[in-house]
């Protein structure tokens, strides 16, 4: 968190505020809000076609989702998770090409080149998944073009792979987005109130998510409405963490 106060669109914001609120979300999902900021990237993981596509040469099932931290990737991904039935992996050790097994998905999550995904092992698994008929979901703060792996032969195959980048939210999301969820919550905020908490967050679903729930925690053990006093404290020991 910054403590400085981030300059955001006050004049769309205003706009939106006028308007009754559309939330377009996936189908069935709670709580995940599309918009031109990752689009792209839900109708990659809606796309049981690409992923339910058998093995062609030297090919499989992958992609690759990337953007900023905060963006809602590992939100997405847990989508994902639940609709194509994945195995969800941080890391990747030596025996993990004993669980490649037929059929089988994976996500590869925090995927960078590094001790936590070595490029021989990465490239076996690659292989591995690819002859199992399975296939991989890679999630990354970095594009492929901006990783450099120790094998000429992973880096070409990793860029060839379709990508989709995911974009931090813009104004205009993240004041839907936290209307909705203090909504949700039971947590009634006024506008102004709203503009507050925007003007001090990171522009990230995390951050929202974050002081809506604690200040949802505070409003139902003080037993007492969101008072500006209250949000100041929480947002400092947000800063403070």
């Amino acid at each position: 968190m910054s403590n400085k106060l981030r300059n955001i669109d006050k004049v769309a914001i205003n706009k939106q505020m006028a308007l009754p609120l559309k939330f377009k979300s996936i189908k069935n999902r709670e709580n995940y809000l599309v918009s031109k900021c990752n689009i792209e990237a839900v109708k990659l993981i809606e796309n049981s076609t690409f992923w339910q596509n058998k093995k062609k040469t030297n090919a499989i099932p992958g992609a690759i989702i990337y953007g900023p931290k905060g963006s809602g990737k590992t939100h997405l991904c847990s989508i994902f998770k639940k609709k194509i039935n994945c195995v969800y992996l941080t890391s990747l050790s030596n025996n993990c090409l004993e669980n490649v097994t037929e059929g089988k998905n994976f996500i590869l999550d925090n995927f960078i080149p590094g001790k936590n995904f070595p490029s021989e092992l990465v490239m076996h698994f690659m292989n591995q998944v690819t002859y199992k008929e399975g296939s991989i979901l890679l999630l990354s703060r970095l594009s492929p073009f901006e990783m450099d792996w120790d094998l000429d032969d992973l880096n070409s195959r990793i860029r060839s792979l379709i990508s989709s980048e995911i974009k931090l939210p813009d104004d205009i999301l993240l004041y839907s987005f936290i209307v909705k969820y203090s909504n949700e919550k039971n947590l009634f905020i006024g506008d102004k109130k709203l503009i507050y908490i925007l003007e001090r967050l990171d522009r990230s679903f995390e951050s929202v998510i974050k002081v809506i729930d604690r200040l949802d925690k505070h409003s139902l053990e003080a037993n007492e409405r969101v008072t500006y006093k209250n949000i100041k404290i929480i947002l400092d020991n947000l800063n403070a963490d």
